[in-house]
């Protein structure tokens, strides 16, 4: 009976030792699991903050201080975090950027009392965070537009905010068509790529080529017209790359303009070699060049006949 009385004992022992060892592993995995989480959610704080500042320092760098304070980023809630490394996170996701219609209402709390005087446009995001320090430092802040404005009586999701009318694409901000392909295109003598000047939003404002940086200004949407044409859409303005003025003459300037569905807008992809293409002007049949062979940044891109040059050869990947 002793011997019994003994491993009874000895087995209780045992048991509870085993559940022991059960409730500090089930409590050490909640724990890092609620750390995993917290430390997530902190990443989406930082990244997101340093998105909110580089939004605004950007689009509000024309305006008064006064202004700036009125423009307002607002975060969807969608973000996504991925892990590139121990200490390194990437944050993504997706917003909406707002600001006054109006400038006279430069009073924020006239703006934010009056939302039918914004406009409002929006945005997908991406930021890496590391986490290596205590202080946290967040690199590789982008974000890029998604479809023109609109205001804010509109359904700011719709279409990507697009002025949709009775005459399919034309007057409209953006072509009907699918995008096939989203990036910066690159010249092949010089590897810089086709910018917006001045991250320009306005019609007219000139095509140049500048260093690759990752900016909005700096990447495109290219869309399927059918007939295998296409239009260049600038993801920082929604505007497409346009023969200024309808011209044909070689040394034609480039600019962006709103969208419109005229030739001056259209271009045909043709391959040269490799990941290279002529972009031809399905006016006028020729292509965009690269002023004087130029490397330097700043070099305007103008239309000219096609003569088998490096300058006129564009890459559409990075």
């Amino acid at each position: 009976m002793k011997t019994l009385a003994v491993l009874n004992l000895v087995n209780r022992k045992m048991m509870l030792a085993i559940y022991t060892v059960l409730a500090i592993s089930f409590l050490s995995g909640n724990q890092r699991s609620i750390q995993a989480q917290n430390s997530a959610n902190l990443a989406i704080d930082q990244a997101q903050e340093a998105v909110r500042k580089e939004i605004i320092s950007q689009e509000g760098r024309r305006d008064t201080q006064e202004v700036r304070r009125t423009l307002t980023v607002q975060f969807n809630d969608n973000p996504q975090t991925i892990a590139k490394s121990r200490t390194e996170v990437q944050v993504r996701g997706t917003g909406t950027f707002l600001r006054a219609n109006d400038l006279r209402y430069n009073d924020s709390r006239t703006i934010n009392n009056r939302n039918d005087d914004r406009k409002s446009r929006i945005f997908s995001y991406q930021a890496t965070v590391n986490n290596r320090t205590r202080s946290a430092s967040v690199s590789a802040v982008r974000y890029d537009w998604k479809g023109a404005w609109s205001d804010n009586d509109n359904h700011v999701g719709d279409n990507h905010g697009r002025n949709n009318n009775r005459d399919g694409d034309k007057g409209t901000n953006r072509p009907n068509g699918q995008v096939t392909y989203t990036g910066p295109i690159l010249n092949r003598n010089s590897d810089k790529s086709m910018d917006v000047t001045e991250r320009g939003m306005q019609d007219g404002d000139h095509i140049q080529q500048w260093s690759y940086a990752d900016q909005p200004n700096q990447n495109w949407d290219i869309i399927d017209l059918g007939k295998g044409e296409v239009a260049i859409i600038s993801r920082h303005s929604g505007k497409a790359i346009t023969v200024q003025g309808g011209r044909d003459n070689n040394d034609a300037n480039i600019i962006q303009r709103t969208w419109n569905a005229s030739a001056q807008q259209r271009w045909r992809l043709e391959k040269v070699s490799g990941d290279y293409y002529r972009i031809v002007s399905v006016d006028n049949g020729k292509c965009l060049d690269v002023t004087e062979h130029s490397k330097q940044d700043g070099a305007h891109i103008q239309l000219w006949d096609y003569a088998t040059q490096t300058n006129q050869q564009w890459r559409l990947h990075r």
